[in-house]
């Protein structure tokens, strides 16, 4: 999974329980957030993940103990208060309670493992898709999961969550109070996209030009897109390897038709032609002086039907 950098944006203010929280702790949370692909075909399924690596804690749950006076370890629900059930060796009596969110959120089964911090999220899509990105509103307490659309235009995707535990904070439990936001931008690809890759020249003992990664230059690619073609933008024959079963020769300006997966390497130099009517150049593991040209080209991609 291709990951991106995060981006800490504004805090702002939320009005809980009728009073306004002291957020000046505030700050950002630890996090992780991914989106694939980054680089997509119209009508490609983009996928939305993110993960707030929170831990559960007895101090985020609002009812102790699983809901019973004390932790009591049982073997079946007769050594337990009636009403309450066994669970994993201790007393739990959270199936009492009425509300639904409470019940999952704030009170811990097994009685000892604690809770996670009360938390909510929203994700934005700019522009949104048709149809609309399901469940990306208030999303609550849900600490790790994904969502998925079709995307048929670029789109910034903002991730925007807080960690707002009230219970936790007066508890003193750190990660009580946090912020994590993230986003991405998804190119789509249509019809198609041309990169340059470098190939500098460098001398390591030895005249070489540097090679590159074509997942590197079409980082997050769909499993849709292929390289279609590569062109030699030089002034001078350049020689390229990794795209074709043999390596090829491409005159100045030239362009080669390929269909090829966004995978492997591809190298490329001056043809030894051309290198032959330039000016010596020195170049061993001691001495370095003078420099060959860079040998750059131009790699475009595509999307398959």
């Amino acid at each position: 999974m291709f990951r991106y950098p995060l981006i800490t944006l504004p805090v702002l203010f939320l009005l809980l329980s009728g009073c306004m929280l002291n957020r000046s702790g505030l700050g950002p949370a630890p996090g992780e957030f991914g989106v694939r692909p980054t680089l997509a075909c119209p009508g490609d399924t983009v996928l939305i993940d993110w993960d707030l690596q929170v831990r559960a804690h007895p101090g985020f749950c609002r009812f102790a103990n699983g809901n019973t006076p004390s932790l009591q370890s049982c073997s079946s629900a007769s050594d337990c208060a009636r009403g309450a059930s066994c669970v994993d060796g201790q007393c739990n009596a959270c199936a009492a309670i009425a509300n639904v969110r409470n019940r999952t959120t704030d009170c811990a089964t097994p009685s000892s493992a604690g809770c996670l911090p009360n938390m909510n999220a929203r994700i934005e899509l700019t522009p949104e898709p048709t149809p609309a990105l399901e469940r990306a509103r208030d999303i609550w307490n849900e600490h790790s999961g994904g969502r998925q659309f079709v995307i048929e235009e670029t789109t910034h995707i903002g991730f925007f969550s807080e960690v707002v535990d009230i219970d936790g904070q007066r508890a003193g439990v750190p990660g009580s109070l946090g912020r994590f936001d993230a986003g991405a931008t998804v190119v789509v690809v249509d019809p198609s996209l041309t990169r340059t890759s470098p190939h500098p020249y460098e001398c390591r003992g030895m005249p070489t030009w540097a090679d590159a990664a074509l997942d590197e230059l079409f980082a997050g690619a769909s499993d849709r897109l292929r390289v279609v073609s590569v062109r030699n933008p030089n002034g001078f024959a350049v020689e390229v390897s990794g795209l074709t079963p043999t390596p090829l020769i491409l005159a100045p300006g030239a362009a080669q038709t390929l269909n090829m997966r966004v995978s492997g390497r591809v190298d490329a130099r001056p043809d030894a032609a051309h290198l032959a009517t330039l000016p010596p150049v020195m170049c061993t593991a001691v001495q370095s002086s003078g420099s060959y040209p860079d040998a750059p080209l131009e790699l475009t991609v595509g999307c398959q039907p």
